[in-house]
Order: C-alpha cells, then structure tokens, then sequence
C-alpha cells in the first residue's frame, strides 16, 4: 500500500536530509508530532499561506530554523494558537526546564485567553532552531490582540509607545515569545500599511539609541533589491526585542511585494556580504542543505531581512519557501530518467523570481 503524500511526510524528509548535511541534531525526535499535527494535508491541497519556511542567518548560518503554521480545512486561528503553544510548551520543558517552562507559561497565558482565540484570524506559527547539540531555541508568532497590551512588560511597552509616537504609519501586528538555552524574550512586529521611505527610520531608531547604524541597515536593504529606497505598503514588517545591550531592530521585506525585483537578488546578497566571506560561506552551505534531491534549487526567497544593535552593523537574514512543499514548483523537478521529447509546457513562475533557480544562484 502506497504511503500517503502529505505536506508533514514531505516536511520530515526535507528537514531530516537538511539535518544531516548541515550537522545539526536530528529535529524530528522534537517537533516531528507537531508536523505531523499541524501539516496533515494531502500534498498538492490549496493552502492559504506558506505552511513551512526555512530561515538563513549571518548570526547562526550553522542552524536548522524554521517555522510552521497549521493549515488544512477547518483550521481557525484559535486551532493554530493552540497547537502553536502546546508544542512549544512541550519543547521547552523537555530541554530547558520548569524554570523557563513557567516563564514560558506566564507569557502565553494572555495569548490563550478566551478573548484573543474569539477574534484571532491569522493565529499563530510555531518555529524551533537546531545546532548540532540539539534545540538552540524555540519561539512562537502570535497574532497581536488588544489583550496582549496590559501583558506587556514595561521595556516592550515603552517601545510600543515610541513606534507608534514616531511612525503613525506603524501598527503592531505580532507577538513572539522566545525561550533559548539559558534566556527567554519577547519581541514585537509591526507592519507598515503605508509606503515606508528607508530614510523615514532614522527619526525612530536616532529614539531607540541606534541611529548611528541607519546608513548601514539602509544601504543594505537598498542595494540588495537593486538601488529601492522606498518599499511598498504592506511589504515591510519592522520587529523590535528589548536586549541588555539595547534594542534589536530587525527590518523584513516581503519579496512577492515588490515589484520589479532584481533577478540577480542573490548576486547582490553575495555582494552585501563580500566583506563577511564565512556569512557568504554559510548561505552557500545552507541553500544547498536545503535542495530537496532531484530538484535544481532549494526553493524561492520568500522575504529579506536585515537587522542591527547598537553593537552590531547590518546583518542579513532570509526565509526560504521550500521548493519540496509548494505544489507550484513540482514541474522544475528533475525526472529520474531520460524522457522523450515532449511538446514544452509554461511552468508556473516562482513567486520571487525564475532567476533565483539558476544554478549559478547558488553555486
């Protein structure tokens, strides 16, 4: 009997062949059930988002990190902060303790509330990091609810206000809650449902004492998606974590919303990245870890990221849409054997660009 194709048996596969070329611990023995819960639909089903992406960063190129979000009929925001929490619940107790288990528990309690599982929509995503001793760190994004507000210590709150004072255009949209080896966090995003100009930031990060790295985060985003300086509403998400050493500001571009997108976006990642040659390195590592065999590329940039510290530059970050998981991307996969000629068939473009499967985008 034919074993059922489902997106959690594909997402087994994948994660388990990345583990092993990049050395990390095995990730399956973890949050393989959740898999199994939260993308048990048959492969190939319409989905209403990305179920699964993997995330590249100059700061951890060693590490297997991804995120996942329950998807499949019937499937409500309240279902996916539910699950979201119990598998990160159960991970952070199996590896990291009572002690951050009830850290963890005091920060959900206002994001399982009865109110915010009523109104939520997009819910929440559950996402875990793997090094080669094990689980490095498990987080979890959930929808930003008006529960949420009285919840959040002083620190985050303050940030909140100094967005909001600064950057009308910016509401918040998500709260994380992260919990690593020996500390936990929480960060929060907003969406900019306007236009956002890159030189607009400098007032608010001059505020959050990291205005002397404006120029660095802004030539990077720039350059990398070929001399843009302004990005569209809705493409951009600004994320904010309180730290010892300051504040962490971390700009995401959603690729599929810019127009025009640069088809050597990965060249110009390389060269952002030429004066760091192990980032370079680890990126060229970490793409081909995630080539599924038998397809020519790991997949499409799904969205850029860039972040800074007041000790620490510009560094890049990207989330990769798994070539293996969207049902779109089949036809580019290798046949196993020579077939005869067949009349040419239009295949679906890859949402952030055809050129980002070249072979040299990677090579």
């Amino acid at each position: 009997m034919q074993a059922r194709d489902t997106l959690a048996q594909r997402a087994r596969s994948l994660l388990a062949q990345s583990a092993r070329r990049l050395g990390t611990a095995d990730p399956l023995e973890d949050v393989g059930a959740a898999l199994d819960e939260q993308l048990d639909v048959p492969y190939g089903e319409l989905t209403d988002d990305t179920p699964l992406s993997t995330q590249y960063s100059e700061q951890t190129p060693e590490h297997l990190n991804f995120v996942m979000r329950a998807t499949g009929r019937g499937v409500t925001g309240a279902d996916r902060i539910e699950s979201s929490s119990q598998a990160m619940a159960q991970v952070v107790d199996r590896h990291f303790g009572r002690a951050a288990r009830r850290w963890l528990d005091n920060q959900l309690e206002p994001v399982r509330t009865q109110e915010m599982s009523r109104t939520a929509s997009w819910g929440a995503a559950f996402g875990s990091a793997f090094d080669r001793n094990g689980l490095a760190e498990s987080y979890v994004h959930c929808e930003w609810g008006p529960s949420l507000v009285d919840a959040l210590p002083g620190p985050l709150h303050r940030l909140v206000r100094t967005v909001v004072d600064n950057m009308p255009g910016l509401h918040p949209v998500i709260l994380s809650v992260r919990c690593g080896r020996s500390a936990g966090a929480q960060q929060l995003s907003f969406e900019s449902e306007r236009p956002l100009a890159l030189a607009a930031l400098q007032p608010l990060m001059d505020q959050l004492g990291l205005g002397h790295r404006h120029a660095g985060l802004m030539s990077a985003v720039a350059f990398i998606l070929g001399a843009r300086f302004v990005l569209p509403a809705e493409a951009a998400m600004l994320t904010l974590r309180p730290l010892r050493q300051g504040v962490e500001m971390r700009l995401d571009v959603s690729l599929d919303a810019i127009p025009d997108l640069p088809s050597q976006l990965m060249a110009l990642t390389r060269l952002q990245m030429t004066e760091r040659p192990r980032s370079v390195q680890g990126m060229d590592r970490w793409l081909m870890a995630l080539t599924p065999d038998g397809y020519p590329g790991p997949g499409t940039v799904s969205v850029l990221s860039v972040w800074v510290r007041p000790d620490l530059p510009a560094r890049v970050a990207l989330y990769l849409r798994p070539a293996s998981l969207d049902p779109r991307l089949e036809g580019l996969r290798q046949p196993a054997a020579p077939r005869p000629a067949a009349p040419p068939v239009r295949q679906p473009e890859p949402v952030a660009g055809q050129a980002l499967w070249s072979s040299s985008a990677w090579a």
